[in-house]
């Protein structure tokens, strides 16, 4: 009986050890708030469980805040598992410039191999010597038998369209090309005699100037902002005034004594040495200053004519006057340029500046005809041609006393071309 009582406590014994380990060994309890606890478990029933933690809390929970009891120490993996996802930040893209070309504007002017074509408009003015001077001639011829000279208002020139163009080829430091101008503008003429009555003349018309010429020049001096070069040239000007509603009345004691129609036409031709310097003042490496000065040593001639019907109140008197002129001449002057240039990328620039022009006349020779329908040559005897000619040469040596001179301006605008070309040498 009492062996028998032994065995079945030893055998519930037995059975009861491993309940009793169970509770008492640590464990590792998630719960389902992420939190990780690591404690012995007391006691538990279907709904709780009663845990002594490892610093020696006793808390109890209830069954439905547990995920799961491991036996197991608590993985980084698990605890990583349990961190907040972090959402991932995505990093803002860089925007990078892409660098602009360097543009050089720099011209090495000892290995220039290029070729500058220029072209500008603006307005121009001309104010020649033309028919004032047969006038001036006239009158100081009148003083010798006391006539009343002419009287010339002071002509007024509107300026109209001019256009300069130009090439110029460089190689190293020699130039050369050719460059030109076409100006004009509308000028007026308005004059008075009270020689015998009252005559009054008027016109309005235009005036045209053009120009050619051939240059060579040496770069004598330069560096990063100054540019020398004496020039050398050969230049040809055409002038021309052309009024074809020149008017003329003649008053007298009783009223108009006769009108007048006429056609005025003076042309005029130059050509002739220059000699003078250009000069660059650079700016920075986009501005320009360029100045030129020409000393003009030019000669040639001008040919005038005043065709006229003269309508008078006696229609039998109607008669057609003509009045021709004929000038050798030299003249001295000189010609100035200046220019601003932009220069817009490395071959293309643009400008504004003026050139001047103005020479003083030389007179040479000089030749007048006056001829009538009714009456031919007038002035002229033709039975004592001596006295003509000395007629001509006092008319000329009078001439030749008057200042004579002419004068031109242009205001232009324009642009610059400029081809390089590869040196082979």
């Amino acid at each position: 009986m009492k062996l028998a009582l032994f065995r079945f406590l030893l055998l519930f014994t037995f059975l009861l050890t491993p309940v009793v380990s169970l509770f008492a060994e640590m464990k590792t309890i998630y719960l389902k708030n992420g939190q990780v606890i690591r404690a012995e478990i007391l006691q538990q029933t279907a709904a709780s469980m009663t845990i002594k933690t490892a610093d020696g809390k006793t808390i109890q929970l209830n069954k439905s805040e547990i995920n799961t009891v491991s036996f197991n120490e608590p993985t980084k993996v698990q605890q990583e598992e349990k961190k907040p996802v972090q959402a991932e930040q995505t990093p803002t893209p860089q925007i990078i410039e892409v660098p602009k070309p360097l543009v050089n504007f720099h011209i090495d002017q000892l290995k220039r191999n290029d070729l500058e074509i220029s072209f500008g408009l603006g307005a121009g003015r001309y104010s020649p010597e033309t028919q004032e001077l047969p006038v001036q001639v006239q009158n100081k011829m009148g003083l010798l038998s006391g006539t009343l000279p002419t009287v010339i208002d002071k002509p007024t020139h509107s300026p109209e369209l001019s256009q300069t163009y130009g090439a110029i080829y460089t190689w190293k430091r020699w130039s050369g090309g050719i460059t030109g101008s076409y100006l004009g503008n509308r000028s007026t003429y308005d004059s008075h005699s009270y020689a015998s009555g009252m005559m009054h003349s008027t016109g309005s018309f235009p005036e045209r100037q053009s120009s050619l010429k051939n240059e060579l020049s040496f770069l004598a001096f330069t560096n990063d902002r100054f540019d020398l070069r004496p020039t050398i040239g050969y230049q040809h000007f055409w002038g021309q005034s052309q009024d074809t509603n020149l008017s003329t009345s003649y008053y007298i004691d009783t009223g108009l004594y006769l009108y007048s129609q006429g056609v005025m036409k003076f042309n005029e031709t130059l050509k002739g040495y220059t000699i003078g310097l250009k000069a660059t003042i650079r700016m920075g490496e986009r501005w320009e200053n360029r100045l030129e000065y020409h000393n003009l040593t030019l000669s040639g001639n001008q040919d005038g004519s005043i065709v006229s019907g003269l309508v008078p109140t006696n229609l039998s008197q109607l008669a057609f006057y003509r009045q021709d002129q004929n000038i050798s001449w030299n003249a001295n002057g000189f010609h100035l340029l200046y220019r601003l240039v932009y220069r817009v990328t490395p071959t293309i620039s643009v400008y504004a500046g003026f050139q001047f022009y103005e020479w003083k006349y030389n007179l040479n020779s000089y030749q007048q005809y006056l001829y009538s329908s009714k009456d031919g040559l007038i002035g002229v005897d033709l039975s004592n041609p001596g006295a003509y000619l000395i007629q001509q040469k006092v008319m000329e040596a009078v001439g030749k006393t008057i200042n004579s001179e002419s004068r031109s301006a242009i205001l232009e605008f324009g642009v610059m071309k400029r081809f390089e070309f590869i040196s082979k040498i």
